[in-house]
This record gives C-alpha cells, sequence and structure tokens, in this order.
C-alpha cells in the first residue's frame, strides 16, 4: 500500500478528496478496525502517511 492507494481507497469511500494527513490517518484507523486492514498493512500505512508527512510538512493541511 502507497500513499496514492490510500488515497484512491479514501476518494472511492468518501467521494472525495482528504484535506489532510489526519484525515487519512484516520480513515486508515477506521478500516483496520472494521477488518479491511491487517495490524501489518495498518502499521505500514501509519508508518507511510507519517513519514510523508514529516517529510512533506506543508502538505500537512493539504493533500
Amino acid at each position: 500500500m502507497n500513499l496514492e492507494s490510500i488515497k484512491s481507497v479514501f476518494f472511492e469511500a468518501k467521494q472525495y478528496e482528504s484535506t489532510s494527513m489526519s484525515e487519512l490517518l484516520n480513515f486508515i484507523k477506521t478500516m483496520y478496525i472494521k477488518g479491511d486492514l491487517s495490524i501489518s498493512e495498518y502499521r505500514k500505512a501509519v508508518m507511510l502517511l507519517e513519514t510523508s508527512e514529516t517529510s512533506n510538512p506543508e502538505q500537512t493541511t493539504q493533500v
């Protein structure tokens, strides 16, 4: 799972683009709770989003 696939799944589910990394983090947390992601997939996705957020701080408010 990469950043683009997370954004794509988010868009398919919500019918709009995410406005922040926090929104994407909440979305993948919900997917994990519902059982749509395994624990390893969830951990990888969180690490990917957190890494993306720290490497692109201007994107924390706009994705």
